[in-house]
């Protein structure tokens, strides 16, 4: 099935909206991918989700999974990128007894445990050249084999996968098998850049607002009336994920901080004197308990940091990690801490 073909059910917008909550927004491009949503959520085949960072492509696998006749069974997400390559045949697939050092007893994989339901596979563009061919013989079988197992375990399971890569790209250098990537691509549905549907950023910036305390929303909705041409006009290079960290940031310091992300030219504009300058600029409440404020700073200083980190490995978490200094499983802790994963 085509992606063009076949997306109108004859579903009327509302519906839509009311049936896929999670995706905001009232532009026709928002209202194309609510149709293309309903059209995946209504069968079973397998779903391929395109778009770049930030554009919400999680919350699309959520969408078809909790509109779908599965939504009643498991959501297993995996994050393909997340996972040695040394280990994700066996966090995929299970292993049995003994298939290697560690395997103490059977162990049913990701897919097992998604059966009755639908998994997630983010990042797939990330799967490992060897593990393709194995992927494939899943989904073409319906069946999968545990490491060091002689028998297949039959599965029923809904696929839904996503990327920011450009898949046929990939194909063409060699890095993805064309067979896998037709199988995948049954469905493909492309997630719109924020830039290509500026009109849902107010509604965007309501929800985040929802989701912040009362005085921080009260700041925030004022400072969004004030710079209304700006957040408009804003090319928003890291879609939904960037709209909503720069509310937070915003919220944070209690008045508007330049969009790219860089505090210090505002500050230098705030005009408070003596002792209490540097609390006033950074918006210090001697009012709160001293934990509080410093988990406050901690927390924003740890999203900035993330969010550069990403940007300048171009999502490459395993790059990032290295340059970081950190533990690759323990800096996708943080990202999933601050809703970046």
């Amino acid at each position: 099935m085509s992606a063009s073909s076949a997306w109108s059910l004859g579903w009327r917008e509302d519906d839509l909206a009311a049936r896929f909550p999670r995706v905001i927004g009232r532009s026709e491009r928002t209202n194309e991918l609510r149709r293309q949503l309903a059209a995946a959520a209504g069968c079973d085949a397998t779903v391929l989700l395109r778009g770049e960072s930030g554009t919400g492509k999680e919350v699309a696998a959520w969408s078809i999974h909790e509109a779908s006749e599965r939504r009643r069974g498991p959501m297993v997400v995996v994050d393909c990128s997340a996972i040695a390559s040394e280990l994700i045949e066996s966090e995929l697939f299970g292993h049995e007894r003994g298939a290697f050092t560690g395997a103490l007893g059977p162990r049913a994989g990701l897919f097992e445990t998604a059966s009755g339901g639908t998994i997630f596979l983010d990042e797939i563009g990330e799967l490992p050249l060897a593990m393709q061919p194995k992927l494939l013989r899943v989904l073409e079988s319906r069946t999968v084999r545990r490491v060091g197992g002689q028998k297949n375990v039959a599965i029923d399971v809904r696929v839904v996968c996503a990327t920011h890569r450009d898949l046929r790209a990939e194909v063409r250098a060699g890095r993805f098998r064309e067979d896998l990537y037709f199988r995948l691509a049954v469905l493909s549905v492309e997630l719109p850049a924020l830039r290509a549907r500026r009109e849902d950023v107010p509604l965007l910036i309501e929800h985040f607002l929802q989701q912040q305390s009362a005085s921080a929303a009260a700041v925030m909705a004022r400072i969004a009336r004030e710079r209304r041409h700006e957040l408009l006009q804003h090319a928003w290079p890291g879609n939904v994920r960037e709209l909503r960290n720069h509310v937070e940031r915003c919220a944070a310091f209690g008045r508007w901080v330049p969009l790219d992300g860089d505090v210090e030219p505002e500050l230098a504009r705030e005009e408070p004197s003596g002792e209490h300058r540097v609390a006033a600029i950074l918006g210090v409440d001697g009012s709160k308990a001293y934990a509080d404020e410093k988990q406050k700073w901690v927390s924003l200083f740890e999203r900035a940091y993330l969010e550069e980190l990403l940007r300048v490995h171009d999502d490459n978490v395993k790059a990032a990690a290295r340059t970081a200094g950190i533990d690759r499983a323990y800096l996708y802790r943080l990202l999933h801490r601050h809703a970046l994963r």
